[in-house]
């Protein structure tokens, strides 16, 4: 449960809070009565938020062993908090074990991470379509278990709002800047999601995943600017990148890169792509380039790819393609992708890709 000042600002600032108690440890009566005990005290604090769109619960497990599956008890204590909590406030979405495992819940979410970014778009499809109802979550270096989104058998898979509740990847500023830019797009592409929630606003004790650092600073995010991504319009790209640097190999200085447009807006949009290079990991130019094709979209339907051609400078062997949406004059979406001519494998390529 948050700080009752972090809820203010964000009620100030406009920004989005899914709000939930402290998780316990181990399972056991007493443990389950104190996270109850967190539920009334949270709705009557927060419930006037604005800010406040989700109530959470538990969380990927948390106090309950990690085998809600395993165990009718702690599908019981899962489906009575989230009871108490709709008593409580039923205007707001809950979610009852964020993560995996679901047993009562308004929002069917999970947490993925993947450092292969081929394999984690693969999922995330496999996700939404429902062909797959189970993804793998790595506790070690060597220990990988598959979790399930429904934690009992009376848990529906269809019919309810699918997130992507937690995701991001990498171990440097460069690499979480990577994975932002491409496990973002790729959500963008599946017009079944409903929402998604990236790990992290700011470094906390143990994890440096954040946007920001611990102290709230910007990181060096290898010339990636979260709102291109994350705006209400961006751009899909239609390509599964290789590395950090190396998002598409090719041998001959001329690129086709098939483009998509992704809106979040009331209207439809439309305009022409532009394209500009940049040394690789360069930040996104003032001027959005040569003007190309057009592409379009309406709201919340992922638009039809269109064929983007460029070609390297002279003498470049490899750069940074800028893509933007120009229309009525202003640009609307970016995106980019890393162009390399040596295409010989090096260390950390995706051998997925």
């Amino acid at each position: 449960l948050e700080d009752p000042r972090f809820v203010h600002h964000a009620d100030t600032m406009g920004m989005l809070v899914w709000a939930e108690p402290a998780a316990t440890g181990r399972f056991s009566a007493e443990s389950v009565a104190a996270f109850e005990e967190q539920i009334a005290p949270m709705a009557e604090r927060d419930g006037n938020s604005p800010a406040v769109v989700i109530w959470g619960l538990y969380n990927e497990e948390w106090g309950l062993d990690w085998d809600i599956p395993g165990d009718p008890a702690k599908q019981e204590a899962v489906a009575r908090a989230y009871d108490l909590l709709k008593a409580l406030d039923p205007t707001r979405p809950a979610v009852d074990d964020s993560g995996w495992a679901h047993v009562k819940t308004d929002l069917l979410d999970w947490h993925y991470y993947d450092e292969s970014a081929a394999s984690w778009g693969k999922t995330v499809a496999a996700l939404l379509d429902g062909t797959q109802d189970d993804f793998p979550v790595k506790l070690g270096p060597d220990f990988v278990v598959r979790k399930k989104l429904a934690g009992s058998p009376s848990q529906p898979l269809r019919g309810l709002p699918n997130l992507n509740s937690e995701y991001g990847g990498g171990f440097t500023g460069v690499e979480r800047a990577w994975h932002l830019r491409w496990q973002t797009q790729e959500l963008r592409r599946h017009d079944r999601l409903a929402g998604y929630v990236y790990t992290e606003l700011y470094d906390v004790e143990h994890e440096s995943a954040g946007l920001l650092d611990f102290e709230r600073r910007a990181k060096d995010l290898a010339g990636v600017n979260p709102a291109h991504v994350n705006a209400t319009t961006t751009l899909v790209l239609d390509v599964v990148p290789v590395a950090p640097g190396r998002d598409l190999l090719t041998p001959a200085r001329e690129v086709a890169v098939p483009v998509r447009v992704s809106h979040h807006g009331a209207e439809p949009v439309g305009g022409l792509l532009h394209t500009a290079w940049t040394p690789v990991f360069g930040p996104a130019p003032e001027d959005p380039g040569t003007a190309g094709p057009r592409a379009e979209a309406k709201p919340f339907v992922l638009g039809s790819p269109v064929e983007v051609r460029a070609t390297l400078p002279e003498g470049w062997t490899s750069g940074r393609l800028h893509l933007a949406l120009i229309s009525d004059g202003e640009v609307v979406a970016r995106s980019a992708v890393d162009v390399d001519t040596h295409t010989a494998p090096v260390i950390g390529d995706d051998r997925k890709a």
